[in-house]
């Protein structure tokens, strides 16, 4: 797991995308800043991808990317704002978007599985998914934040 991440830093660095590295308590994560997202590129989402951690080594590996769409949400608009985004979880291609009560924000979230053996199949794999997710926040970003009441 932690090679494939370090497979897709070296690779991201080599296409002079500016991120963040950090390996806390072992968990390798990259965090990269999204700009100009939505039909006015004026959006701005946070990204982190990281691997899942497993009580027993296993065959296979797990990938984490969650994404922070909107922050600052109020209590009042949890409600609202969920049954629009389940209504626009419908349709989404990859993933889905949800409300994390205690920071006040919409996040996309979505786990790839992997085989562990191949550590660089896997960096391609994630690089991939990667921007897919990209192309699928980007897609439904403007209609994420019309979904906050």
């Amino acid at each position: 797991m932690t090679k494939a991440i370090e497979i897709l830093r070296d690779r991201l660095s080599e296409d002079s995308v500016e991120f963040s590295y950090d390996n806390i308590d072992g968990i390798p994560t990259l965090r990269l800043v999204l700009d100009s997202m939505g039909e006015d590129e004026s959006g701005i989402v946070i990204l982190e991808l990281s691997g899942i951690p497993l009580e027993e080594e296993d065959r296979y590996g797990y990938f984490h990317f969650l994404s922070v769409v909107a922050n600052k949400l109020e209590a009042g608009q949890i409600q609202g704002t969920l049954k629009n985004l389940n209504r626009i979880n419908t349709e989404v291609l990859l993933g889905s978007f949800q409300i994390v009560e205690e920071a006040g924000t919409v996040v996309h979230k979505y786990v790839f599985k992997t085989v562990n053996e191949k550590p660089e199949e896997t960096a391609e794999d994630l690089y991939n998914c990667l921007v897919d997710i990209v192309a699928v926040i980007n897609n439904d970003y403007d209609n994420v934040l019309a979904a906050i009441e």
